[in-house]
């Protein structure tokens, strides 16, 4: 098994998502503070300068927060993005630059953009849903032509009010609005040089401490990096990595156009020495279960996970919050082992009802006078 890191592809994958900086709220610190609380020391610095980092780059991008409200939905996690649209059907891998993607892009014609943005609005839960590219592909071409499924298409979609009248204006003129996007990345890229070069060092330790042993030593590296907790068959085949300092405490398997790759955010390292710790102290781990329980809409979408809805697009409609909120939940169970991925239905999540009632026996254990 090979992984392959590719630098000039996190560098455009970060530039295109550091706009989204602008629109972390404080109340999005406080969940990271949940997610990372009682962590090791090193980490408390590295969350520290995190903060630091994006109060700096809301600053630089302030006075450009408007022209941005015009391809970034107002929340600090969204599917929905014109450059997430653009990355589900484009695939960036092999680009030099931003501008040699998007220029390849606008090589398309009208008719063309159109059904990918909308073929993009489709599959962003692909997995989820079960839709496959051909019947989206299909299923796009006639929504593009038919205005009423589109404005229902639209409407269906978890983001802000305001973000839906932008999906409908980029995909009325996808040309027109990739160049003025063009343009505006040309703004924005001096400061992201900025502010890349200020984790020069930490990005020099990435390489030397994640990069070099995946390269070198696959598999084998790859279980010790993420502590074992990433299964190592979800690898199914050799896949390019890429690395973040817009969500340096994130894991995933994406997808870009035809090509799958590895997200492996710059402080994953440690966030997954941090959650094996705190995995080690099991009475602890206990109360962050309970305590990951105890938020009443996280227990509604935990009941709806049960009934076997898997799609969050579905689930946000249901609870009326967003999509952003639902996979923050979602995460979270996945992340406290309440629920684990089937992998004989991809997306399907499965409750972890053994492990529930270990906790629970062991909860009651607790309480008893000799052990308290």
């Amino acid at each position: 098994m090979l992984f392959t890191f590719k630098e000039k592809e996190s560098l455009l994958y970060n530039l295109c998502l550091f706009p989204k900086l602008l629109y972390i709220t404080e109340a999005d610190f406080s969940r990271l503070n949940e997610v990372l609380e009682d962590q090791l020391t090193d980490t408390f610095v590295h969350h520290e300068a995190y903060v630091a980092f994006v109060k700096a780059a809301q600053s630089d991008l302030e006075p450009y927060k408007d022209p941005l409200l015009g391809f970034y939905a107002d929340e600090a996690i969204s599917n929905y993005d014109f450059p997430m649209l653009l990355f589900r059907t484009y695939s960036f891998f092999g680009y030099d630059t931003y501008r040699d993607y998007l220029n390849a892009i606008m090589d398309d014609d009208e008719a063309t953009l159109q059904k990918n943005l909308i073929h993009a609005l489709l599959t962003v839960e692909q997995t989820e849903t079960g839709l496959s590219d051909a019947d989206a592909a299909i299923e796009a071409d006639t929504i593009r032509t038919d205005r009423e499924k589109l404005m229902q298409l639209i409407r269906s979609t978890p983001t802000t009010e305001n973000h839906r009248w932008i999906l409908m204006l980029l995909i009325d003129s996808p040309k027109a609005y990739l160049e003025v996007y063009r343009d505006l990345l040309d703004t924005i890229k001096p400061i992201f040089d900025k502010h890349f070069a200020d984790h020069h060092d930490r990005f020099t330790h990435y390489k030397e401490t994640v990069v070099k042993p995946l390269e070198t030593e696959g598999l084998d590296a790859f279980t010790t990096l993420t502590q074992g907790m990433v299964p190592a068959d979800v690898i199914e085949t050799d896949l390019p990595f890429i690395t973040s300092i817009v969500e340096p405490y994130r894991f995933s398997i994406l997808r870009f156009g035809p090509d799958k790759c590895i997200l492996f955010g710059l402080e994953m390292q440690t966030g997954f020495a941090r959650i094996a710790e705190f995995e080690q102290d099991s009475r602890k781990n206990r109360a962050k279960v309970f305590k990951t329980l105890s938020d009443e809409t996280r227990y509604e979408v935990l009941r709806l996970l049960a009934r076997g809805m898997t799609s969050t697009k579905e689930i946000a409609n249901t609870l009326g919050v967003s999509s952003a909120t639902i996979t923050y939940h979602i995460n979270a169970f996945l992340t406290a082992k309440v629920i684990r991925v089937d992998k004989a239905k991809q997306a399907k999540y499965l409750i972890d009802f053994d492990r529930l009632n270990t906790l629970w026996h062991d909860f009651l254990d607790d309480l008893k006078p000799d052990n308290v």
